[in-house]
């Protein structure tokens, strides 16, 4: 069903240029795709890790190879299982299509 010239007029009276139709299905897609990320790390675990690979791939220090790595990997892969559930509500509020804000226009006081 083809839009009238009055509901396209009215589409763009009411700030819906681009209307979009979101379904469950885009949202549990993408919590999906978040699960398998897990939790962001912030910046000073990040650094923690580099250092740690860092350490761990210095042969002087560890000639017999890299004894950090499980610890690494169980680090990167565990950080799915301890994410903070605001994480995904965030997540699906920011989904979640918020109407315009109102223009208000009123005058200045004069002084």
């Amino acid at each position: 069903m083809q839009n009238t010239n009055s509901e396209k007029v009215q589409n763009i009276l009411s700030d819906n240029l681009f209307p979009e139709v979101h379904h469950i299905s885009d949202v549990k897609q993408v919590l999906e795709e978040m699960k398998s990320n897990g939790q962001e790390l912030q910046e000073w675990q990040v650094r923690a890790l580099i250092h740690l690979e860092a350490l761990g791939n210095n042969e002087y220090l560890h000639p017999d190879g890299n004894p950090y790595e499980k610890l690494y990997k169980f680090i990167m892969e565990s950080k799915v299982h301890v994410v903070d559930p605001s994480y995904y509500i965030d997540t699906i509020e920011a989904l979640i299509p918020k109407p315009p804000k109102p223009i208000v226009m009123a005058e200045k006081e004069k002084k």
